[in-house]
């Protein structure tokens, strides 16, 4: 059953000097319930833009996009963003596990438990499973701002995962991890999207990495698709 739907997606920006861009011409695209869609293309081709309307950051001109039969903006859909920027998505002044602990904000023993352990097992069952439990242990009570670029990033997709999206939308974010980290959290993020059944749309610039790890390819050229494809991970 389709789950994600954009039909006929348009965004128009107009540059300081008045001419206008358009960023989406015509974008439309289905994925089921659970898939990833990897969205790849030039600098400018649209993708960006693509997720900041899945997000809902700002309103389209025409089309339209559709969440589980629902219109977007229906706040029944938990939808969960990781940036390429390091410093959106965490608390800077806050440890990593407290951090952590935000994904929990809408539990209703949160405000007077925050930031005890009540949280913590699970966020640590989670760590383990990720094979992140040592490296955030050793980050200690250090604050996520004195952290490395790769070391923040890890907390915000941690933060992603523990708030258990309906849609998860990835820009760019493992591109401040070590080879060694990207793989071993790619791995473990695919298969914990196909456990849990996310439907996940990702931009990249990584072709080989749309290729291993994605069901779909989006590829968008000056605002229009100019592939959609299944890759060899298609399993319907």
């Amino acid at each position: 059953m389709t789950y994600l739907e954009v039909h006929n997606l348009h965004k128009r920006f107009l540059t300081p000097g008045g001419q206008e861009v358009k960023a989406l011409n015509g974008v439309s695209f289905e994925i089921d319930r659970g898939e990833i869609l990897c969205v790849v293309g030039h600098n400018g081709s649209g993708k960006t833009t693509l997720l900041n309307c899945l997000r809902r950051t700002f309103s389209w001109d025409e089309g339209a996009i559709r969440i589980n039969g629902k219109v977007t903006g229906d706040n029944s859909v938990n939808i969960v963003s990781v940036f390429q920027d390091v410093g959106l998505g965490v608390v800077g002044s806050m440890t990593p596990t407290e951090n952590l602990s935000l994904a929990f904000s809408k539990h209703p023993g949160f405000i007077n438990s925050f930031p005890n352990r009540r949280f913590e097992e699970q966020i640590n069952i989670l760590l383990k499973d990720a094979g992140l439990q040592s490296r955030f242990k050793s980050f200690g009570n250090t604050s996520v701002s004195e952290l490395s670029g790769g070391q923040r990033q890890q907390v915000a997709i941690m933060m992603a995962v523990l708030r258990q999206p309906d849609l998860l939308l990835l820009d760019e974010f493992v591109a401040n991890l070590d080879p060694k980290v990207k793989m071993d959290i790619l791995s473990w993020m695919r298969i914990w999207i196909q456990q849990n059944k996310i439907t996940t749309v990702m931009v990249t610039h990584d072709m080989n990495m749309a290729e291993n790890l994605g069901d779909w390819i989006l590829e968008l050229l000056d605002g229009k698709v100019i592939r959609f494809k299944k890759t060899k991970n298609y399993k319907n």
